[in-house]
């Protein structure tokens, strides 16, 4: 992960931990689908969890994990316009998307226990992917 995908996976276990949940357990694989996604977006200019080629997040997670994860959720993010310096962008992604009750909730959840995360940059633009996926211990 990169220096700000780490900040954004740590800030994220942070909130979970706040809020009496056991934090999440990294998942490459998940990160690694997440930051394509991230990719995707700003390469192909769209915002949504199905890309143009009709892709959802359980296609992405079963593209890298070549199984389904029996739960599996995705939060985005996206902020156009000058990028804050350093880690100000990350702290603010999480901010927006704890104080959205869907997203929250996705964060939240204790049946979820692995997490992804991806961040795609220009000079203005951002795309943050959280992939959640409940895998069994």
């Amino acid at each position: 992960m990169s220096d700000l995908e780490q900040l954004l996976f740590e800030l994220t276990n942070k909130q979970r931990l706040l809020n009496r949940r056991r934090p999440f357990v990294e998942a490459p694989a998940l990160s690694l689908a997440a930051r394509r996604h991230s990719e995707d977006m700003l390469r192909r200019r769209f915002f949504s969890h199905v890309n143009p080629d009709k892709k959802t997040p359980s296609d992405r997670i079963t593209a890298v994990l070549k199984w389904t994860a029996p739960m599996s959720g995705e939060n985005l993010w996206m902020r156009t316009g000058a990028v804050p310096p350093g880690t100000r962008i990350v702290e603010e992604a999480v901010a927006t998307l704890m104080a959205s009750r869907p997203h929250r909730t996705n964060i939240l959840n204790s049946n979820y226990t692995h997490l992804g995360v991806g961040i795609a940059t220009t000079a203005t633009e951002v795309r943050v992917t959280q992939l959640f996926a409940r895998f069994e211990r």
